[in-house]
């Protein structure tokens, strides 16, 4: 079940309720939540993309979807952040 509550001025954006069987809301939140977002901005991704209006964003999480991104570790990761700064502030 889809209800478009609100639309806002100029038509430009607009909030949609959209009801789910608890399978469905589990499966999607499993997927948004491997791919780092929202379950909100995961089913935005699905509408764009069954759209073809998909900005770099949009087609870089599906990029993400179909070929995995590397895990960094966050020692590491805050390491190379800090050399970073420190070579910005050289």
């Amino acid at each position: 079940m889809v209800h478009i509550i609100n639309t806002s001025l100029y038509g430009l954006s607009m909030r949609i309720n959209i009801s789910l069987s608890d399978e469905l809301k589990y499966q999607s939140e499993q997927k948004a939540k491997s791919l780092g977002v929202s379950l909100s901005a995961f089913i935005r991704l699905l509408l764009t993309k069954e759209t073809g209006n998909m900005n770099e964003l949009d087609q870089r999480l599906l990029q993400i979807e179909k070929t995995g991104f590397e895990k960094v570790d966050y020692q590491s990761f805050k390491g190379d952040l800090q050399q970073m700064i420190n070579n910005a502030e050289a």
